[in-house]
Formats: structure tokens, sequence, C-alpha cells
């Protein structure tokens, strides 16, 4: 494929690229949107493609590259000619070599996908999955499906299988043909997924009849009205122009929209999408243990009042729950939704309770805080008090008030969240507020109201300003 030609394939996607982040962004803060990664992707991180991880069999078998189209039936030659104990040898030999780190997964996986199907045998997925500590319940066979979360975990759907199980993986033409009566179940739970949430597939072919019957079973049942599902086509040199006729086609009988991506634009078009999904998600940070009866009063009409506000301004709202202030804002939260008799409230409202009963490093405190706020736009610093910082001689001896509520500053300056911090309530909040306002020039969107975040008291009038900065900001 000429430069020329493939520059514009990439424009021809620019021109759908609004309304994809739009509508999948909006999927995605649903819980209505599913990923589906294929090998495509694991190949960023060294691990080998279908056709790569066959090559030693190809070579042994004495076929030609030409030869080899179906790789189901290469890799049931070689265990016709040689066992399968031999072909599964081979398979996990190369899958278990080192491997690096995947951007691009890392990336995917922080969208909060509540489930992500893989074809994949490797455990790359998984891997990125607890280094981003995200909790998960892996599906790699039948019996696991009793075993789904639906609320706290990703579901991750192994559909061929996983490398710890090389017995069980999908490899031959035999384990392709008879996949629809020994893996019925897997395909009821995708034909259901495929019908209830919006599928985006990247790093996949789809050249495996499987998945294409599963979608288009679906979309004959429903009269053709089904879910539009998106899928990245990812383009290059060696791409041929029949890629138009495939991308054609699967919009046409599979009701799914292609976007071509490149080595160039695939980073950026993720990027986009997690902007879009953090927009309007706001991150809480604050507590306090030890404060006179009027400034605990001052916390509880200003978390009401800022509940409100956010979630009026159809924000929401991500929060350590913090020692009594969390109380708070998870109450007043809930009470909002509940008489709003808002769908899905978890949508709204994200609690991730710090561990304070474990003893933590500083390393995996970081990391805890991290995970906390990092699907979040945004961050609100209020009061900002802790019993340990006292402990260790308070603002007197440390220069802070709380060190967990300044580390949680350090991190969303680190990943440029848009940062508040309400100097009026005092603590910690005063000394993030007084730094800021130091360094004024970083935070633009600060400038005209630096000084009333330091001087309002009233919980109202706070609360409308603290939604204008996120308006405006957004804008």
């Amino acid at each position: 494929m000429s430069k020329s030609f493939c520059n514009k394939l990439i424009k021809e996607s620019q021109s759908k690229m609004a309304h994809f982040l739009e509508n999948f962004s909006r999927c995605i803060i649903n819980e209505e949107a599913s990923l589906f990664m294929g090998t495509g992707v694991s190949m960023n991180s060294g691990l080998p493609s279908w056709h790569k991880l066959l090559e030693p069999c190809i070579q042994q078998l004495g076929l030609k590259n030409e030869d080899a189209l179906n790789l189901y039936k290469v890799a049931q030659y070689y265990e016709n000619s040689y066992t399968k104990a031999a072909l599964r040898e081979i398979v996990h030999e190369q899958i278990h070599a080192y491997y690096d780190r995947n951007p691009i997964i890392q990336a995917l996986l922080s969208l909060n996908f509540k489930s992500v199907w893989t074809t994949n045998y490797d455990t790359l997925i998984e891997k990125e999955l607890e280094a981003l500590r995200i909790p998960y319940n892996a599906v790699i066979n039948e019996k696991n499906l009793t075993q789904i979360s639906t609320h706290d975990k990703i579901n991750l759907y192994k559909i061929n299988g996983d490398i710890s199980d090389p017995e069980n993986i999908v490899l031959t033409q035999t384990d392709y043909e008879s996949y629809e009566y020994t893996h019925s179940l897997f395909l009821t739970f995708l034909k259901k997924e495929l019908v209830s949430n919006t599928f985006l597939f990247i790093g996949y072919s789809f050249e495996d009849q499987v998945i294409l019957n599963c979608l288009s079973s679906t979309m004959h049942l429903l009269n053709g009205s089904g879910n539009l599902h998106y899928a990245f086509i990812y383009i290059d040199e060696k791409t041929t122009p029949q890629i138009e006729y495939k991308v054609q086609d699967l919009r046409l009988r599979y009701n799914i929209e292609c976007l071509y991506v490149n080595k160039d634009t695939l980073p950026n078009l993720i990027a986009l999408l997690n902007e879009k999904v953090k927009e309007k998600k706001v991150f809480i940070s604050g507590a306090y243990y030890d404060v006179l009866p009027q400034t605990d009063l001052f916390a509880d009409t200003l978390s009401k009042a800022l509940v409100t506000a956010l979630l009026d301004n159809d924000n929401r709202i991500s929060t350590g729950i913090g020692r009594r202030l969390g109380t708070y804002i998870t109450g007043y939260a809930n009470q909002y939704l509940a008489e709003k008799q808002k769908r899905n409230p978890q949508k709204y409202l994200s609690m991730r309770p710090f561990p304070f009963h474990l003893e933590l490093t500083d390393t995996q405190k970081e990391e805890y805080r991290t995970y906390m706020m990092r699907d979040c736009k945004s961050a609100i610093f209020m009061f900002g008090q802790s019993e340990h910082t006292t402990i260790n001689g308070g603002f007197s001896q440390t220069n802070h008030y709380s060190h967990g509520v300044y580390q949680e500053f350090l991190l969303a300056q680190k990943y440029g969240l848009t940062i508040i911090p309400v100097g009026s309530t005092g603590y910690e909040a005063e000394i993030i507020w007084q730094e800021v306002k130091h360094n004024i020039n970083k935070y633009y969107y600060l400038s005209k109201k630096i000084d009333v975040l330091k001087t309002e008291t009233n919980p109202e009038r706070l609360s409308k300003i603290i939604v204008s900065i996120l308006n405006q900001d957004k804008k």
C-alpha cells in the first residue's frame, strides 16, 4: 500500500472520530461496553503473531508460508504427525518467553471495562491488570462461568483457553470445528453480551468464523437492529486495497464500524478516548479525625452542597472515603441518587476505601492512590488532617497536616488532573492552596478563582464556584 493511500484511509476515519468518541465513551461510562483483544495487541510486547507462533510447525512440516493460510489446519497437520503433546510444547515455549509491558493494553484497561474478551492464550492482560491494581476474574473454561463477577471485578473471558492449561486450548482444526459443541456456554455468554453491550475490537483479524458467526446470528435474530460495534483496523505499508472491501463487509453484514489506525494514530486515539471517559469524573480527597464541632458542621454542610452541585451538573464522583469526610460525601451522594431514582448508581459514585488496616509500604500506598484516581479528570482537596501525621509531630515538625492527602495532590499533578484546593477548609487543603497560588501560572484555570477558594465559607456559593471551575476547564 502506498503512503498516500494509507493517509487517505486514516483521513476517512478522522471524519468518524467525533461520533465514535462521543458514543463509545458514553457506553463505557454507562457500563455498557466490552473490549475484545486479539493477538495484534500482544505483538507490541514481543509475543508472536498466530502465524509466528506456528512457524516452527510450518518449517518441520516442510510447508511454504503460502501453503499455511489456514493455521488451524497447520496445527492439525503437526498434531497428526508429531502428537498433541509436541504441538502444545511448541506453543508453550514461545508464549512463556519474556515479553515487555504493553502501553496500549495499559491505556485500554484504564478505561474501566467490566468485560474483556480475548482469543489470546498468554497472560499479558492479567499482568497489566495486576500492575494497574485492578481486580479481575479470569474465565478460562466453561466451569469458570459460574464464578463471574457482577460488581467489583473485571471479567476476563479467554475464549480459546489459557497457556496454564495447554491441554484445553483451542489450537487445531478439530478444536475449531468442534468449538460450537465444546464451548457452547462461552458462545451463549458472548452472544448475550453482543446484544447488551457495544464492543470495541482491537488487534483482531476477523478471520475466525466462530466470532463472525456469533455476530451474524445476533444480527439475524434482531433483524439487523443490534448494537453498533467498533473495531480498530491497523494498516501499514504491507496492507493491500482488499482491506476496504473487508471493512465494508464488516459494516454491512456484522454492524461493525471500523476505524483505520497506524502506529502513530492508535496511541493518540486511545488517549482521546481516555480523556472523553474521564471528562466529568471528579476525585474528592480529604479527611479529618479531631476538629472543633463547628468545623465538623462545616464539613457536613459543604459535603451536601458540593455533592448536590456536582451531580446536578452530571459529574461523577470518586472517593477514597477519607475518615469522617468520606462518610458525608458517600452518604449524601447515595441519598441524592436514591431520591433522583438514578439507575446504575455506581456510574455516579465510585467508592474505593483506602486500606488503613494494612501495613503498606510507601510504594504500595502510592500505587493504591494512583488506582483510586486513575480514571478521574479533576481532583478537589478539602480539609486533610491525619492522625498518623499528628503522631509524627504534626505541622510544627512535618509542615503537613496529612501526608496522604499531600501525596494525592502530587499524584494529581503527575497525571495532569485539574486541581481545585479548597483553602477555606483549612489543614492540608490550605497547604496545597498556598502551593498552587505560589505557582498559579501552572494552574491557569484558577487564576480568577484562587483567592475566593480561600475566603469563601458559604457551602452553597463555594460549591457553585467549584463547579464553575470544572465547567470552564472542560471548555
